[in-house]
């Protein structure tokens, strides 16, 4: 400070000293309000879908690997199902490397972007258990099972239709007994089914039975999924130009608002795809609210509820899980009764909690849809069969998301698919147990990457830059000021002046 404006008057030094470090001090104040809103704005124009931003970089080619697990449920008591319950031995996981493909982007008017997604599966050997090739299993017959739930309330065409199987032999047996990889995604040649499509074919469209089949040749649970840009359908979402809240959020799916599968809010299309999200930057206070999934495979959203704070790689973070509020069919919450598909809402719910419907959803078949094993479902799913381990570390559904990007630091998704197995008046059902029946079970995973994690630190820690420089600056400040106020009391006192010396009179 004595070196400050050294050749100054003390006044001038004192307001030259003051005036600097409060000048400072407000300095540092203003850079610590503004400065995190500041880079708040620049960063939003890289949480923009379109050509050029880091998230739409991210988002047309994933940085990340994401993977598929399937696992199939094997019925090792098959031939005895007409006296003993059925048991289930489960094979798996075949895991493959999914890659995501957007086609036929368009860019609407509206700030939202129209595309398809191609996804291509790459079996991983080394990552499965079993022997893809060569493994076989055991399950229900599930063209034989939808023709039955399909022509339940049409007991003409039912007997049309299962006397033709019957007297052609279309079918043998209740069951299928096929190598995995027909099973899953090369098909089954399955003659009931090429047969029906071709008789119905054949009839006037007013004729034909209510029967809706797949469109295939073959049958098996992923058959023309894979490299199909047609399958999960057309998806609108939002750009976040117009506002970064609404980045990636569904608006519309196959050109609707809605499905008419499911009422009210059960069948809106929400959420996310679960790749894009739309940050939240500092605004998130309080518990954090639920999230949504618009899954294709349940033509739904998923929502999940918050659970807890985790951390990966250092980067703090937040998840949310699937709880039984998911598959209640408004059992326990009121709010989850449209996802029953009865005709009649005062019949509802037409299933135990635990298990949704998705038989529309699924070309007809009597099919829905759980966590794997059974998992927070009511327990009368798991009285009819045997074999099923629910366990909350393996088979929770989880999405975990860094809140300030909203970028995905992990993702375990998982469902399973079951078929509601009754005998539906067909000859060759006759006996078959009446049970909630396990075919498969997914998971789909993916995770951040370290190097994916240095990058978001840098993007997180730039808030903060400006607050820590401001504090630096802040407490050079008050430091200065202090000196200041000290220099000014001791050193730079204002001086008197000078008082008129008086002549002494001389006696």
């Amino acid at each position: 400070m004595g070196g400050c404006c050294s050749n100054w008057s003390p006044t001038g030094k004192r307001l030259c000293a003051l005036g600097s470090t409060t000048a400072l001090c407000v300095f540092a104040l203003a850079l610590g309000l503004v400065w995190p809103a500041l880079i708040w704005q620049i960063a939003k124009r890289e949480f923009v879908l379109e050509p050029g931003t880091e998230v739409y970089k991210n988002w047309i080619e994933p940085p990340i690997d994401t993977y598929l697990e399937l696992y199939l449920w094997n019925w090792t008591n098959a031939d005895a199902y007409l006296t003993e319950k059925p048991h289930l031995e489960q094979l798996g996981p075949y895991t493959f490397r999914e890659v995501h493909e957007r086609v036929n982007l368009k860019w609407n008017d509206n700030d939202t972007l129209t595309f398809q997604q191609r996804r291509i599966w790459y079996h991983v050997p080394e990552l499965s258990v079993g022997d893809y090739e060569t493994d076989r299993v055991v399950t229900i017959n599930p063209v034989l099972l939808t023709v039955g739930y399909a022509l339940r309330n049409e007991p003409e065409f039912l007997f049309y239709v299962d006397g033709i199987i019957m007297l052609n032999g279309l079918a043998t047996t209740p069951f299928y007994n096929v190598l995995v990889r027909e099973m899953i995604f090369e098909g089954y040649d399955d003659t009931l089914l090429t047969n029906l499509l071709a008789l119905l074919a054949l009839l006037p469209e007013e004729s034909r039975p209510p029967i809706d089949l797949p469109p295939y040749d073959r049958f098996g649970w992923f058959f023309g999924r894979n490299g199909s840009e047609t399958y999960d359908g057309t998806f609108t979402i939002g750009t976040g130009k117009d506002s970064v809240y609404n980045t990636g959020v569904m608006r519309l799916w196959n050109g609707a608002n809605a499905t008419d599968y499911y009422r009210g809010e059960c069948g809106r299309i929400r959420g996310t795809t679960g790749e894009v999200w739309p940050p939240w930057g500092r605004t998130l206070s309080g518990t954090p609210p639920s999230v949504s999934v618009f899954a294709p495979d349940v033509c739904s959203a998923v929502t999940l509820q918050y659970a807890e704070e985790m951390e990966r790689y250092g980067i703090d973070g937040l998840r949310w899980i699937g709880t039984d509020r998911v598959f209640d069919n408004g059992l326990h919450y009121p709010d989850t009764e449209c996802q029953c598909t009865a005709e009649n809402v005062a019949d509802c719910p037409l299933l135990d909690n635990g298990a949704m419907d998705v038989s529309r959803c699924k070309f007809g078949a009597p099919a829905t849809v759980s966590f794997p094993h059974f998992y927070l479902a009511n327990e009368s799913y798991l009285k009819g069969i045997s074999g099923m381990q629910p366990n909350e570390k393996e088979h929770r559904f989880e999405m975990e998301l860094e809140p300030y990007t909203g970028v995905p630091l992990g993702v375990r998704a998982q469902l399973q698919v079951n078929l509601d197995v009754k005998q539906y008046g067909m000859t060759l059902l006759k006996g078959i147990p009446e049970v909630m029946l396990p075919v498969l079970w997914f998971r789909q995973t993916a995770s951040l990457t370290e190097e994916l994690a240095d990058d978001i630190k840098l993007i997180l820690i730039l808030p903060d830059i400006g607050v820590y420089v401001a504090y630096a600056l802040g407490a050079l400040g008050i430091i200065g000021l202090v000196l200041a106020v000290y220099f000014s009391v001791t050193r730079w006192k204002l001086q008197s002046p000078p008082q008129p010396v008086e002549a002494k009179t001389a006696l």
